[in-house]
């Protein structure tokens, strides 16, 4: 008999959320765990970036997952800027506002099971929410770890055509919140 999934919240972190629990699994991965204990309350807490986590709906606090966003831009090559802005808009500006998913991770006994999609949507509704309607931002991008980047093309996200970027560790995609 498997354990329940436990029933989760989606929110801001917080001084005291439980961030050492999280695994993540492969070595790989480990910067995204050293990011979350050692730096993400801080930056969240200075506006370098916002940090929301996956926590258990009791008073235990613990992390199951995590999602960081900045303000970024994003350099389209001419034949992304033909197809994603066929107005005058590419005639004066080669480089837009984004906002960039700086991290994302789900601990491994959870992954498969909906949360990083769930992340990545909500990024989508807060961007669409709050940031369109008062800052010009068309773009959401992320730096993809190449295992990952199956997931953010399932979620609508392109690799950016240059081939700096096709040879890149982690090549980044862009997703076109006009589109979604």
């Amino acid at each position: 008999m498997t354990n329940p999934s436990p029933v989760l919240n989606f929110r801001q972190i917080q001084p005291g959320d439980r961030v050492k629990w999280l695994s993540l699994g492969d070595e790989s991965f480990w910067p995204l765990k050293s990011f979350l204990q050692k730096q993400a309350l801080d930056f969240h807490q200075q506006n370098i970036a916002k940090t929301y986590v996956l926590v258990e709906e009791s008073a235990s606090s613990k992390v199951w997952g995590y999602m960081t966003l900045m303000c970024s831009e994003v350099t389209l090559s001419d034949s992304h800027l033909q197809e994603t802005l066929p107005t005058t808009a590419h005639l004066y500006y080669k480089t837009f506002a984004a906002v960039k998913i700086a991290r994302l991770a789900v601990d491994k006994r959870l992954q498969g099971c909906g949360y990083g999609t769930q992340m990545v949507d909500a990024s989508i509704c807060l961007v669409k929410d709050k940031i369109m309607p008062v800052v010009g931002c068309r773009f959401l991008i992320v730096e993809a770890k190449l295992n990952a980047i199956h997931f953010y093309q399932k979620e609508g996200f392109a690799l950016l055509n240059t081939p700096q970027n096709q040879h890149s560790k982690h090549p980044l995609m862009f997703l076109d919140l006009h589109k979604t």
